[in-house]
């Protein structure tokens, strides 16, 4: 895995019209979806099917992550979307690949993703600077007035640096 640099990700859109379904394999073993609105037990409802779905595929070591990512996530399509769509909902896609889980939260909202420098007294803003850190890449793609996909992909395989004297060594599990 490459290391990762200081500089702030900033995804553009896609050029070509994103379908989520059919990119993250629907209908194939690895990939699980799963429809949220705004309420809170539909809220609780995702968190239970993130974890339930990763140990499912036996995916203990990145659980935390993807489950962090996650809320991220639905936290921004539930505050910048469903808030003000009441009768509208998301859905939550998680695909498992060999080294990654793609977690992809489709909204009725056409406005972008947009990371914003937050303060130490900001109680809200970091999220995508949360999962800037956590993934491996993300980013967005729009669907004209339908909304959009947000999406990020999360390593499988935590990488642990073990150091001794004056030397590194990196390993993964």
């Amino acid at each position: 895995m490459a290391p990762r640099s200081n500089v702030q990700h900033a995804p553009q859109p896609s050029p070509a019209p994103f379908d989520w379904g059919l990119a993250m394999g629907l209908g194939v073993p690895d990939f699980s979806a799963r429809r949220f609105s705004a309420n809170s037990a539909s809220l609780a409802g995702i968190r239970r099917f993130t974890h339930r779905t990763m140990s499912l595929w036996g995916r203990h070591s990145c659980t935390d992550d993807v489950m962090i990512v996650v809320g991220e996530l639905v936290a921004n399509a539930v505050r910048h979307a469903l808030a003000a769509h009441p009768d509208r909902h998301g859905w939550l896609g998680l695909m498992n690949t060999a080294s990654t889980v793609t977690c992809a939260v489709q909204d009725p909202s056409p406005n972008s993703p947009l990371p914003r420098a937050a303060t130490a007294h900001d109680t809200r803003g970091r999220g995508l600077l949360i999962i800037d850190e956590l993934a491996h890449d993300w980013g967005y793609s729009l669907h004209g007035s339908a909304g959009k996909t947000v999406w990020a992909v999360v390593p499988t395989n935590t990488r642990f640096t073990t150091c001794t004297g004056t030397s590194c060594d990196s390993t993964t599990p």
